[in-house]
């Protein structure tokens, strides 16, 4: 085997445009790691405030600067200890959010560790297991575990059109949950068709005055409100759970015990159980919307459209050919 491979990357923070397509040493598992092909990744905004250096937390420091957290390939090498999968599996997962992480997906091959991954449905392609790993997880974990969602809670998703929400639709819908939404007035029909119950437009002013019901859980996957402003439509006991700091989070925080209403951050993890849990979904029909999928030589300028201006749903890097 080569001792190589291509991979996306920058040398320095800037201008998402300097991203080059070079040669790197081929990385080698250690204990308890897996080495996966990697057939597809998808992207995140975390992506691009990462390759700007607004956010140096959510990577390891190191240059060449490869990122892409979200994958789906087969296993290609097995390092000691990483006895539970084996080479020729297809796998999908996402890297952890944290400096330990140095070498991201957007390359031929990644290195990570096995309990970061799951078997990859048969009947789910790489694109959508990729596009499905970091949103899907985010949501269940968020509504699941932060929200502390039951069979028949009532469930209110901002930001319902982008990655997190639009999965988070389907995943609460699983979790036994009805289902209303928050969109911008163009996405309101895209939105319908996930299967909310009602949608909610966030470009008037006073849709929040419009909302006559309360919720167990709100899911803020847009984090552009804030408990303050979602607790006359919580429960009292209901939780409020955002997928971003922020001043206002911490104001949430602090208000909590007051308001009688839970406030909650979710902070994503990747483990098999939960893993396992969405692929059951996805091979059952867990919708990922995507809006597009690009090869990975056009990937540079996926992600300062991505950016920039957002998608609906997730955009998908087709990383096998796509060079």
């Amino acid at each position: 085997m080569a001792k190589t491979m291509r991979a996306l990357a920058a040398y320095a923070y800037g201008p998402i445009g300097n991203l080059r397509v070079v040669e790197l040493p081929l990385p080698e598992p250690g204990p308890g790691e897996v080495r996966v092909r990697v057939m597809a990744s998808a992207l995140n905004p975390s992506d691009g405030k990462t390759l700007l250096g607004k956010i140096k937390l959510l990577h390891a420091k190191v240059f060449p600067l490869v990122v892409g957290w979200d994958l789906s390939g087969v296993v290609d090498a097995v390092g000691p200890g990483a006895t539970d999968l084996r080479e020729g599996q297809e796998v999908f997962g996402f890297h952890a959010y944290s400096r330990t992480t140095k070498l991201g997906a957007l390359a031929e091959y990644t290195v990570l560790p096995a309990s970061q991954l799951a078997a990859k449905p048969g009947n789910v392609s790489h694109e959508s297991a990729a596009a499905a790993a970091t949103v899907g997880i985010t949501a269940l974990q968020a509504l699941r575990d932060c929200g502390r969602m039951t069979t028949g809670q009532e469930v209110l998703i901002t930001g319902a059109s982008g990655g997190v929400g639009s999965v988070a639709i389907g995943v609460a819908r699983r979790l036994g949950g009805v289902v209303d939404a928050v969109s911008t007035s163009a996405n309101v029909d895209f939105v319908r068709g996930l299967g909310v119950r009602a949608t909610f437009d966030r470009s008037d002013k006073a849709w929040l005055a419009r909302v006559e019901r309360q919720y167990s859980v709100v899911l803020d996957a847009a984090a552009a409100f804030g408990l303050l402003a979602m607790r006359k439509i919580l429960l009292p006991g209901g939780t409020y759970v955002s997928t971003l700091p922020s001043a206002g989070l911490v104001g949430g925080f602090l208000l909590a015990p007051l308001l009688r209403r839970r406030c909650k951050l979710v902070m994503v993890r990747p483990r098999r159980a939960d893993l396992e849990w969405l692929a059951q979904a996805l091979r059952k029909g867990l919708s990922v919307p995507i809006a597009r999928v690009f090869p990975i030589r056009e990937a540079a300028g996926a992600i300062e459209d991505f950016t920039t201006i957002g998608a609906r749903g997730k955009i998908a890097i087709r990383v096998d050919g796509g060079f």
